[in-house]
């Protein structure tokens, strides 16, 4: 049977995501063929739609461009045999089907081989899902790369029926799309930066409790993460009730507000290495013993140095140089947190870390209020910045969909800080009230007041978290230990070092001239891509990719710019792209080879 050789096909790739079919995905009936290529189809309100598996000629595709090809529609087989047909081999298409119901059809009758290639994907559920499967896609470097090559295709059904389906699924692979890009990271220099404040943090993090031991230690009980959204104003009151009855964790941009109006916190959450989160957040701000301060060891030392309670410094989960700091330093596997980009992720992974639940959102605005001059709740260091200082890294306004479903004025970074929160919640299936009362929507949240919440969930007292801390011992570190993993790292920096130099020198000797010969030009290609061996080699090791991520990615773009012809243009090109990447490669391992030699000197 036809769908049994579907199934088959679909199950041989795992980058496929299928949704679960059930009676009330199906909104569209099939009801008559015309010819082999034109059918007839009813929605549940009787209309009849005529779908016509006709190739759209408009389409322009490269064919020698490696280019990432999302069509919109699935039943058109046709269609997407003539594009499978047109777009270069080395191209991804990746089908999206909102609609089941066509998915449905096509299993049970129609022939599925262009799926047997493994470029090409399919994705067939509902909308709301589609962003996970877009994370998911550009988790791979293969994707990445050709994040810059987008092209969209609209099947026939969708160009004649259904544009704003179509609208709601580009703008929704554009904004992951953005983020990926946004993620990539920044200079090398400032994540070498980043570095040299772990490496100097060393001696902090012997005098760190143990993050894994805090591993579901308030499993189940509820936890309230206090961000400095405007909106926070409103709930101050509210949330002098939860003390005792809900782990009360929050950003370092509002704990001495909290303070102030006698909340004092359980936890405090800092994520950003830069000068000013000491000065405006801990400088002189006497923060009580009984607060515990949770971030990773980037943070500048003077934060450690002023700080009067304990401190725990998790590994950053899902980042590579902390897991390539967490191996050598020996750690336990749950020593590290998702941490995301902000404090108010640091806060909501440490929850997540404590097993907490329900986890309660306030003052998570991540939106303006009702002006633009409302950013943060009051009584916060940005009562006293202008509009422009505290806008001058947040790009560009957004409008969104609101808490109370009206549109809101955000930002790019806002609204990729909203995203991960949505991220965690799906991947983790988190149970998740945002009791923020303004703001953004933010997806998968259950919405309700604050004061309704707090009689709901936090009820009984709880143990206090200043006992679960001091019963944790510190992080069991070994000084000898970590010397002799960092002279290892020395003597591997060294002849990855010498290999980058090597391949240098030979793609500076390429002659490459316009009247090279093909002979020269194919010789000079084979030479090229002996380069490949040093990125390889980046993206295997955990302190080279997180400190030259951004490098590959963007030779990447660059090489995928490219058309896939053999001539001296081209060629010239490729060398001029080779030779930044090992240029900036081997100034990057002569910083990591100068840092670790300090670490080894002055802080071990």
């Amino acid at each position: 049977m036809i769908i049994d050789k579907n199934i088959e096909i679909l199950q041989k790739n795992e980058m496929h995501w299928i949704g679960n079919l059930t009676p009330s995905s199906i909104t569209h009936e099939f009801v008559s063929l015309e010819n082999s290529r034109v059918e007839y189809f009813e929605d549940l309100e009787r209309n009849i739609y005529k779908i016509e598996d006709s190739y759209d000629s408009s389409f322009e595709s490269n064919s020698f461009k490696k280019e990432i090809i999302f069509a919109i529609g699935v039943n058109s087989v046709y269609e997407l045999q003539e594009l499978y047909k047109k777009i270069n081999k080395e191209s991804y298409l990746v089908v999206i089907e909102p609609n089941l119901s066509f998915f449905n059809h096509v299993l049970h009758h129609k022939n599925l081989d262009v799926f047997q290639n493994r470029n090409v994907i399919l994705f067939s559920d509902h909308i709301n899902r589609l962003s996970d499967f877009i994370r998911g896609l550009f988790s791979r470097y293969s994707s990445i790369g050709l994040a810059k090559n987008i092209q969209f295709y609209q099947t026939n059904y969708y160009r004649k029926y259904e544009l704003e389906t179509t609208k709601n699924a580009l703008h929704i692979i554009r904004e992951v799309v953005r983020n990926v890009i946004l993620s990539v990271g920044n200079s090398i220099e400032d994540g070498l930066d980043g570095l040299k404040n772990n490496l100097e943090n060393l001696k902090w993090l012997k005098k760190s409790k143990d993050a894994s031991q805090l591993k579901d230690r308030f499993k189940d009980r509820p936890a309230i993460v206090v961000s400095a959204g405007p909106s926070l104003n409103k709930n101050i009151e509210e949330l002098k009730r939860a003390k005792h009855k809900a782990i009360i964790i929050a950003v370092d941009t509002i704990v001495n507000k909290l303070l102030t109006e006698g909340i004092i916190p359980d936890f405090v959450c800092s994520v950003e290495r830069i000068g000013e989160v000491y000065e405006y957040f801990y400088e002189n701000k006497n923060i009580p013993e009984d607060v515990t301060l949770v971030g990773p060891p980037l943070l500048d030392p003077r934060v450690f140095e002023e700080f009067k309670g304990d401190i725990i410094l998790p590994m950053r989960s899902g980042v590579a140089e902390y897991n390539w700091l967490q191996n050598l330093l020996g750690l336990q596997t749950n020593s590290s947190v998702e941490m995301g980009s902000s404090c108010a992720h640091v806060a909501f992974g440490l929850a997540m870390h404590l097993g907490a639940s329900p986890i309660i959102l306030v003052g998570q605005d991540l939106a303006y209020g009702s002006t633009e001059e409302e950013s943060h709740a009051s009584g916060t260091v940005y009562d006293n910045k202008s509009q422009t200082e505290k806008r001058e890294s947040l790009f560009q306004d957004y409008e969104i969909d609101g808490y109370y479903e009206e549109k809101v004025k955000s930002t790019y970074v806002w609204v990729y800080f909203k995203q991960w929160f949505e991220a965690q919640i799906s991947n983790h299936q988190l149970f998740v009230i945002n009791a923020t009362e303004g703001g953004a929507k933010i997806n998968s949240t259950i919405q309700k007041t604050l004061r309704e919440t707090i009689d709901t969930y936090c009820l009984n007292e709880i143990n206090p978290s200043k006992e679960i801390v001091n019963s944790i011992s510190l992080y069991d570190i070994n000084s000898k230990s970590i010397k002799e993993a960092f002279n290892e790292e020395l003597i591997y920096f060294k002849k990855f070092k010498e290999q980058c130099t090597t391949r240098l020198e030979n793609i500076k000797q390429l002659k490459i001239t316009y009247s090279s010969t093909m002979k020269k030009l194919t010789r000079a290609v084979e030479e090229l891509q002996k380069t490949n061996t040093i990125m390889t080699e980046i993206l295997k090791h955990d302190l080279l990719r997180h400190n030259l991520q951004s490098i590959v990615v963007k030779t990447l773009w660059d090489i995928n710019d490219i058309e896939q012809l053999i001539n001296s243009k081209n060629l010239i090109k490729n060398k001029e792209i080779q030779l930044k990447m090992l240029i900036s490669t081997i100034v990057c391992v002569e910083k990591i080879e100068h840092y670790l030699k300090e670490a080894l000197k002055n802080y071990i």
